[in-house]
């Protein structure tokens, strides 16, 4: 995704310093883990000698334009429905999840009875800090540190063997929430051939907690049968879970999420893996969010982000509670701004459903 020079485009509104606690509509909490590496052998490959393609998807102004929002009843839930790598199976919305599409499809969403005290992650601060030009990026190096050792850099193979780079967190024991289309491609014939998932990776060779491979990957039904021959007809839909095949959150812990809903000004953070820097090096930025930008499944920033960061989690930081919780994930960008996708309820639900179960 392109970066943009927040300096020169600052949005006027900001949530920092506003004393109050926010009341979620859903939430679920993080975990800070044991901190200990949780295998005996941390060997890795060469990542730097792979052969990497860039299939982030690209978002046309005019596509950004269109209504993007939900379908009606019955294509909503079908929309819902899970589809998952293991096998291609599908699974139904649950009734508690149909509750929520019902809420979103009549515009109800619970009051805003309170304001958030967002501000930047502390930890940022906490961390050595390398600044290029405008680039208001930051480099991360304590990335055995929390909440920094729970976001990894995801490397999906495609069936000709050649790599994509992502970025993806933990929010439970094995569960990584990221974009879908990280895991599944619509040029590459759906189902990418091989994920990897490095959590708290500090570049090339020093990856402190190995490597996970997978057992599943869930995406949304939406993602695959209302592709039209462009990304702008699944942005909506672009959110993934990759199930790990250990226990990685027993060491690292996980980050916590929230359903964005209703919309309201904070502070973003936002820890990845883009592409533009040193092989698998960690880069942090935050910036404000201006709830106006909201529509009921997306909102925009003008965060720097480049591709590499698709799948980052967007999460607040409460200086109040000193809570941490992700409410979009990074996905797509524009010629003006880039583009995360919105944990309003539904999404929230999906989210949950299958991370309790893992």
């Amino acid at each position: 995704m392109k970066f943009f020079n927040t300096t020169m485009l600052a949005l006027t509104i900001s949530a920092v310093g506003i004393p109050a606690t926010l009341a979620h509509a859903q939430s679920a909490s993080g975990n800070s883990g044991t901190g200990e590496a949780p295998r005996a052998s941390l060997e890795m490959p060469d990542l730097a000698s792979r052969s990497v393609v860039d299939l982030a998807p690209k978002l046309d102004d005019s596509e950004a334009s269109r209504d993007l929002s939900f379908p009606d009843g019955a294509e909503m839930e079908r929309a819902f429905t899970t589809r998952s790598r293991s096998g291609d199976a599908t699974t139904a919305p649950s009734d508690e999840l149909k509750t929520a599409i019902e809420g979103a499809l009549s515009g109800t969403s619970a009051p805003a009875t309170e304001k958030p005290g967002m501000t930047e992650d502390p930890a940022f601060a906490e961390d050595s800090r390398q600044v290029f030009g405008e680039d208001d990026r930051v480099q991360v190096t304590q990335t055995k540190a929390y909440p920094f050792n729970t976001i990894g850099q995801i490397w999906s193979m495609t069936k000709d063997g050649q790599w994509s780079i992502c970025s993806g967190t933990l929010i439970g024991k094995r569960t990584v929430i990221t974009a879908a289309h990280c895991l599944y491609n619509h040029d590459e014939g759906g189902w990418l051939a091989d994920y990897e998932f490095y959590p708290g990776l500090n570049g090339q060779g020093n990856a402190p907690y190995g490597k996970y491979g997978f057992t599943d990957a869930h995406i949304l039904e939406g993602y695959i049968s209302n592709y039209k021959g462009f990304y702008g007809s699944v942005v909506p839909w672009d959110l993934g879970i990759l199930i790990l095949d250990a226990p990685a959150g027993d060491a690292v812990g996980w980050m916590g999420y929230s359903a964005y809903d209703p919309v309201y000004a904070l502070r973003a953070n936002i820890v990845g893996y883009p592409g533009d820097k040193p092989v698998s090096t960690m880069w942090a930025t935050n910036c404000d969010i201006d709830p106006g930008t909201a529509s009921v499944n997306n909102f925009t920033y003008l965060c720097d982000t480049y591709p590499g960061s698709s799948g980052s989690a967007v999460y607040e930081f409460n200086g109040d509670t000193k809570e941490r919780h992700i409410i979009g994930i990074n996905i797509a960008e524009t010629s003006s701004a880039n583009v995360a996708l919105r944990l309003n309820v539904p999404y929230f639900r999906w989210v949950n459903g299958i991370a309790s179960q893992n």
